[in-house]
């Protein structure tokens, strides 16, 4: 999920822009949904699966796509521990939330008031800290040492099922490009499809620094990172193919949708990423056989409805490329909202009709996606995930 510079640049690929800017918005709209789908909404259990069928195989893929200069980046370790310490920051804030919210004093009754305070708290506390993070250098060191004590003092750290996964996750991809830089492409992504197919067999694999995960979704990463950019132009912009992959996109939007529950059913455990195969079992020994090659012929698919997307997306500038240049903050901050909205009741007053109920839950998210958008919280957050780690490498950096 690649931060850029939110000042207006004349060369900017706004087509790259506004796919990660739908691709966030997805990712916000899949995760406020989770609850209405566990609320038993049908129309909201097939939006959703169509939503994770595709969205975290195409953020990851753009990921791989905008990773192309990070072999010849000279201080390679400072973003992997840019990635891990944002890490951190999400999975305690996370925790710190749901430590508020479960106190008895929540337990009954509305608290109307004292979400409002806490949320303003919250925001003015993470303003807070970028300010201070990014001023004072002993600040800075004091609070990564701070946050780092007390995460390896807690027993789940490196048990990563929530959506902090996505951070650690880039760790390894990036770690993988690095390792396999003089290997042909062609055979290091034939081994990660492979890779992937078959880790998932191994029970014990899951949730343990997001490897499952990060398995799972190796291939379309190093596709993204593979594939040159001219290629990747011609695919999206030929006329023929530009029409045809669109057609089939909102054709698998239909099906999927409808169909959402047996989808879900059948290939959920590929999408997720994070299950192993044994609970294929309950499906029939048969499919729990013929598993990895399921789980193929979902990626192949997948690509598919991805440049489906991409081809729809609009080349011109619009609000959806301010979205995709400042996805880092929309990420983080929209998944603590979606505890608030959660422990504030928001879906209790949701519409019963589900249709309208779905459609007043995707209204909440666009809403989110744009307010975390903006300017000022992509500086906030681009402040708090700074760490300065030049001073590992032989070379004087404060000479750069």
């Amino acid at each position: 999920m690649n931060q850029q510079p939110t000042s207006v640049v004349s060369t900017r690929n706004y087509h790259i822009d506004n796919i990660k800017g739908v691709l966030i918005l997805l990712v916000v709209c899949g995760h406020l949904l989770s609850t209405l789908q566990d609320m038993d909404s049908t129309f909201a259990i097939g939006v959703r699966t169509f939503i994770y069928f595709f969205h975290m195989p195409g953020f990851i893929f753009m990921s791989g796509y905008l990773a192309k200069g990070f072999l010849k980046k000279e201080y390679k370790g400072e973003k992997l521990l840019s990635y891990a310490w944002l890490y951190l920051l999400f999975k305690n804030a996370i925790d710190l939330v749901h430590f508020i919210f479960r106190r008895p004093y929540f337990a009954n009754g509305a608290h109307t008031l004292e979400l409002v305070i806490i949320v303003a708290l919250f925001c003015f506390g993470i303003w807070l800290l970028s300010q201070l993070y990014s001023r004072f250098s002993a600040f800075q060191n004091g609070f990564i040492l701070l946050v780092v004590v007390y995460s390896l003092l807690k027993t789940n750290v490196l048990t990563v099922g929530a959506a902090p996964w996505y951070l650690m996750a880039l760790i390894w991809f990036h770690i993988i490009v690095y390792l396999t830089r003089n290997m042909q492409p062609k055979y290091v992504l034939a081994a990660a499809v492979l890779l992937s197919a078959f880790i998932n067999y191994q029970d014990t694999v899951g949730k343990f620094l997001t490897l499952s995960r990060a398995a799972n979704f190796l291939p379309f990463f190093l596709l993204g990172f593979y594939l040159k950019r001219e290629h990747f132009e011609k695919i999206v912009n030929h006329p023929k193919w530009k029409h045809f992959l669109s057609i089939l996109f909102l054709i698998s939007a239909v099906v999927i949708t409808i169909n959402g529950r047996a989808v879900s059913k059948w290939l959920g455990v590929f999408f997720y990423g994070v299950s192993p195969y044994s609970k294929l079992l309950k499906l029939g020994e048969w499919y729990y056989n013929i598993a990895p090659l399921t789980c193929i012929l979902w990626m192949a698919v997948t690509v598919v409805i991805l440049f489906g997307l991409f081809a729809l997306c609009p080349r011109r500038k619009t609000f959806l490329a301010k979205l995709g240049r400042n996805t880092i903050g929309i990420y983080i901050l929209h998944r603590l909202f979606k505890d608030f909205l959660i422990y504030g009741g928001f879906y209790d007053i949701l519409s019963k009709n589900e249709y309208l109920g779905v459609g007043e839950t995707l209204l909440v998210s666009l809403l989110l996606t744009v307010v975390f958008g903006t300017d000022f919280w992509a500086k906030t957050m681009n402040k708090l995930s700074v760490v300065h780690a030049k001073w590992m490498y032989k070379k004087d950096y404060q000479k750069d």
